[in-house]
């Protein structure tokens, strides 16, 4: 029982993940009037008191790119995009921002990974725990029915009809599961510094192998007190220091 209750707690939890009780109203007035650094300010102010939803991460990316603050802009664009990620209108700026930045990004991503990352996030947050804690239901309910129905015939459909709904729970607690493991992986980072130099090594005393700038996106592969192993988009691996990145 105290299992089935965690799930349910579970479940609820990452239905309201978009849910936050909180109010912007003022910094979007802002924004519209063109005082982006206000917008910021207000923003910002939300964010340091942990809020976290998709309308104040893009709204605050919005107005950092406004303010020509590519790194931070990018941060809080892919912030967003851990909610969102096939919103259009984020797309488009995050893409409209990636073709200013110094150091290009190829989407090498073939047909059928596009089409899977589309599938993968057919279904919002809401949506997908919704659809996951009622197939749970029904999947309880037609148990019961099975428990208390004494006529083959009955039985038998309801045989079937749990054998299909129980399939369709699956697949729908796995996406969840993946779902919420992919929100909460956070081994992503933007560069902030203007101009990093990054070595193949965790310490300035090793060989310089490439250098990168403000508003790149990179995986950070290991740490190492203040130094952060890092990969590129195109695969080549360095140490930069940490103070240099921030995690998305």
């Amino acid at each position: 029982m105290k299992k089935i209750s965690l799930f349910l707690i579970i479940l609820v939890l990452f239905s309201g993940v978009l849910a936050a009780d909180y109010d912007i109203s003022a910094a979007n007035q802002a924004y519209k009037n063109q005082n982006y650094q206000k917008a910021e300010e207000i923003y910002k102010t939300l964010v340091d008191k942990g809020v976290k939803s998709y309308d104040l991460f893009y709204n605050l990316g919005n107005a950092y790119f406004k303010m020509g603050k590519k790194a931070e802009a990018r941060l809080y664009y892919e912030k967003a995009a851990r909610y969102k990620p096939l919103n259009r209108d984020l797309q488009h700026n995050l893409q409209l921002l990636k073709s200013t930045l110094k150091d290009k990004e190829v989407d090498d991503k073939g047909f059928l990974e596009n089409l899977a990352q589309k599938m993968f996030y057919f279904f919002s947050s809401k949506a997908l725990g919704f659809l996951t804690l009622l197939f749970f239901v029904i999947l309880m309910l037609l148990i019961s029915a099975l428990v208390i129905y004494r006529g083959r015939k009955k039985r038998q459909l309801v045989k079937i009809l749990l054998a299909i709904v129980a399939v369709l729970f699956l697949l729908f607690l796995l996406l969840t599961v993946f779902r919420l493991s992919a929100f909460h992986k956070q081994n992503s980072a933007v560069i902030m510094a203007d101009t990093v130099l990054a070595y193949s090594g965790p310490s300035r005393d090793f060989q310089q192998v490439f250098t990168v700038h403000a508003g790149l996106k990179v995986i950070v592969e290991k740490q190492n007190q203040d130094w952060s192993l890092i990969k590129l988009p195109s695969g080549l691996g360095g140490w930069i220091r940490s103070e240099s990145l921030k995690k998305i």
